[in-house]
């Protein structure tokens, strides 16, 4: 799962030409937690969705 989801989030933020950090400033959340979720370091479910809503994945 993790695999997928940080390859989901990689397309997704190409195919918008942004970057995780943009990202993590649209969820407000700190650039660490959100890298540590897309590389499965971290796997809070609510935050997880909470990404994959954002970008519709």
């Amino acid at each position: 799962m993790t695999e997928d989801l940080k390859t989901k989030v990689r397309v997704a933020l190409a195919k918008k030409n942004k970057n995780q950090e943009w990202l993590a400033n649209e969820l407000k959340m700190n650039p660490g937690q959100l890298s540590r979720l897309i590389n499965g370091r971290d796997e809070t479910a609510k935050h997880i969705e909470r990404i994959k809503g954002f970008l519709g994945i």
